[in-house]
This record gives C-alpha cells, structure tokens and sequence, in this order.
C-alpha cells in the first residue's frame, strides 16, 4: 500500500477554508480518550472521533499457487440492507454494461449466503477481476483480486477464505493476534497487510487524524525527517512560508520513530495550516514492528493554537502501543 506523502496533505490545498471565521476548535488534552484499533497497534484518540467512511485494506495470503495473488478490501458506507442490495444491482448493472466490447466483460455472477455476491469480470485474454461484495452488520465490503493465466476460480478461492477470516470487533483488543481496521478483526497469516484509515469529529472538523500501518513494509531508504527535510521535498519546491514545531526522534510502541510539525501559510491570503507527521522506524518489520505513518491536520482557526495541538499531538501518538 502506498505510503502518504510525508509533507503532509496541507500543501495540496489551495484558496481558504469557509470556516476561517469559525470559533476556534478546543479540545483539552485531558479529555475522554477512546481506544482505536489501528493494524497490529492501538492509539488513543480524544471521544468523538470516528473512522471516516472508505477504509481500505490489502492482503496478500501466505501461498503459491495464484500469482499476484493481493486482496484489496473497501469498507463502504451504507444504510440498510435494502441499500446494500441497490448497491450491488447497479454495481451489476456498471459491469453488464455492454459498451465495454471485448475488454472486462462480466463472465460470472454468483449469490452467495447472507446475500453475498462474486462477479468475475474477464479483464482482457486470460486475465480477470474477481469481487466479493457482502454485508457485515453495517458494513459495506468489497475484497477485490486480479488473476491471470486462467486462474480465477483459484483466486476466487482465496477471497472466499478471507471474507470468513473478517469478523465484527466488539472491542478494540479483541482477537489479539489478528489486523484491525474499521471496527474488523482480520485473522489468518498473510505475507502482506496493510490499511488506510482516517479519523473525523464532526463537532471539531479542523482536526483530522490519518494513519497508514503495513505490517512488513521495510523502511523507506530516506527517514521521514531526510525527505522533509531533502531537496526533493515539496515543502522547498513550493517554497512554502514554514515555521518548524517539532523535529526529532522518540521511542513509540517500543520502535524507533521520528516526528515533524510545522506552521504554513498557504496562498495569497497566507492561510495558517499544521500538520505533524510521526513514522516508525524499524530493522526488522514483524506483527510486534509493522511500520505506522500517522499524521494529524489541523486547519481553520484551531490551527491558530499551535501549543494547545502540540499538546493534543504528544497526548495523541504518545499512546501508540501493541495490542
């Protein structure tokens, strides 16, 4: 899975926020602070925030019979299962779709248990897309895996044995040997796993939290602090009015990491922006070290309170920890 940009999604943001004039946001760092499961890890987040809807996930089982054989997984926002039964009927619907010639032709529907569906789209010669779309008490999923050489029904094979492998968290430390994401407890071995995931509050929407853990990444080959701080960083190509807040290295959930915070200004009304950005560091990648980029973005006038969200930061990434 690709790993977020480490200069931060502020500078890929142009004109001003409409709530520049808005109450700046306060949230105390001694606030109620409720546990999230985030891969093989936990982080603490202040009450009230929340997944935003599209988590995504990647697996690639532990064989060797299918080639290429990574599941993409989406977790999909829905309402009800008469929702999630229009859902598939149009998705059906887009892949039946008769004005795509030769080329990802749909070539299988089948219904599954609890009103689950496979469709298999035949790409182009002997290559397909296999998906899976079910309904897990209130979530939408899809497991998506490409194939070739004519192995569909073998790829098919290793969907069917994930979705039994995905079941509802009650509590973040539940299954504590499998991955987690939006609230799903993933067992199984698998030589890659990987997620993206994105916390809102609607009652403070300056502040955003965004991690992306991957289990057996290895490091990159710059530090987060190198590529910050390189000649290749967006930061120098945009010359952007920066004032530094944090730099440097700590220790989190037992594994080196370094983190950076800065101040910017951005377009012609200088609109203040932060954002903060920590990355684990680690010789070995294992389920006990997987690598965790986590960010948070602060906009609007919250971003005016520099030392209340350095605040919130340590109160935040300080509690990164196994599960």
């Amino acid at each position: 899975m690709k790993f977020f940009v480490s200069v931060f999604f502020f500078l890929l943001v142009v004109g001003c926020d409409a709530r520049k004039n808005a109450p700046v946001t306060h949230i105390k760092t001694n606030s109620v602070m409720k546990t999230q499961c985030i891969g093989r890890s936990l982080v603490d987040l202040p009450d009230g925030y929340g997944l935003k809807s599209g988590a995504s996930a990647a697996f690639t089982p532990q064989q060797v019979a299918v080639e290429s054989a990574r599941i993409d997984v989406r977790v999909k926002p829905i309402e009800n299962q008469t929702a999630f039964v229009a859902a598939i009927k149009t998705r059906q619907a887009e892949l039946a779709d008769a004005s795509h010639g030769e080329t990802d032709k749909l070539t299988l529907t089948r219904e599954l248990p609890d009103g689950a569906v496979l469709y298999r789209v035949n790409e182009i010669a002997d290559a397909y897309q296999s998906e899976i779309h079910w309904l897990l008490r209130d979530q939408y999923l899809v497991a998506t895996i490409h194939s070739y050489k004519n192995q569909a029904p073998q790829a098919e094979e290793l969907l069917f044995a994930l979705m039994k492998n995905i079941a509802p968290q009650e509590t973040p430390n539940d299954a504590p040997g499998s991955f987690c994401f939006s609230g799903l407890s993933v067992s199984g071995s698998y030589r890659a796993e990987s997620a993206t995931l994105r916390f809102k509050n609607p009652a403070s929407p300056d502040i955003v939290f965004a991690v992306d853990v991957d289990t057996f990444r290895p490091d990159d080959a710059e530090s987060l602090l190198q590529r910050v701080g390189g000649p290749d960083s967006l930061l120098r190509k945009f010359e952007a009015r920066e004032s530094v807040l944090r730099k440097g290295e700590l220790t989190v959930s037992g594994m080196k990491a370094q983190e950076w915070g800065a101040s910017v200004e951005l377009g012609e009304e200088k609109e203040k922006q932060l954002g903060f950005t920590l990355e684990t560091m680690r010789a070995a990648p294992s389920p006990a070290a997987p690598k965790i980029h986590f960010e948070m973005t602060v906009k609007g006038n919250s971003a005016k309170d520099e030392a209340g969200m350095l605040a919130l930061w340590d109160s935040v990434t300080r509690t990164i920890r196994p599960r």
